[in-house]
């Protein structure tokens, strides 16, 4: 039987998920209401343009979390860093991020890349004004790096990536804390460190 911390735990991660598309799918809804009570041709015509780019906002994010989260083909095969760039540029689009991957035609091990997916999302989510965010090859590990205004973690983020905080309660620890575990999978540690300049992961044998 699940444990109670697990079963926390996959409630915690819908709840970020189901957070990230909500917006995205109200405002589809919306769109489709206003088609269907407005007759003015310009306002149908901004109502289906609502629709097209909040489709196209909630594809890209589950296009996201698909790989990052899902059981899509076997655990032990391979994820190819391609891949990982394309859903990560897609899933930033839009933003005030500007997004710096290397472009290393190689292949990770799922669970690594579901781990450096994961770091994205929130190292991002710590750049509420904008900044740069970039993923780079270190010795045999990787590091992502944060730089911006405003630059914060969410309180126990850093905690849950090192393994030093409680079980998780808020649904961003609660995916640190699953980073933390895909990483450990590829044999990786991973250390969080926030300074003046930069906020950094590591992911490091």
């Amino acid at each position: 039987m699940a444990s109670t911390e697990t079963l926390d735990l996959v409630a915690l991660i819908c709840s970020r998920l189901c957070h990230d598309l909500a917006g995205s799918i109200g405002a589809v809804n919306n769109g489709v209401e206003l088609l269907a009570e407005e007759t003015d041709p310009a306002m149908r015509e901004e109502a289906i343009g609502l629709i097209a780019q909040s489709a196209n906002d909630a594809a890209r994010r589950l296009a996201f979390f698909r790989l990052a989260l899902g059981a899509s083909g076997g655990v032990q095969d391979p994820m190819a860093l391609g891949e990982l760039n394309r859903v990560a540029q897609n899933y930033f689009a839009g933003s005030r991020l500007s997004l710096a991957l290397p472009q290393d035609n190689i292949e990770l091990p799922k669970p690594l890349g579901k781990a450096l997916l994961l770091g994205l999302a929130l190292a991002g989510q710590a750049l509420p004004r904008g900044g740069t965010l970039s993923l780079d090859r270190v010795g045999e590990g990787w590091a992502i790096r944060a730089e911006g205004v405003m630059l914060r973690w969410q309180d126990g983020v850093a905690a849950a990536f090192a393994g030093e905080a409680d079980w998780p309660q808020e649904p961003a620890p609660a995916m640190a804390r699953y980073a933390r575990l895909l990483a450990i999978a590829s044999d990786l540690s991973v250390d969080a460190a926030l300074n003046d300049a930069a906020l950094t992961l590591h992911f490091m044998p």
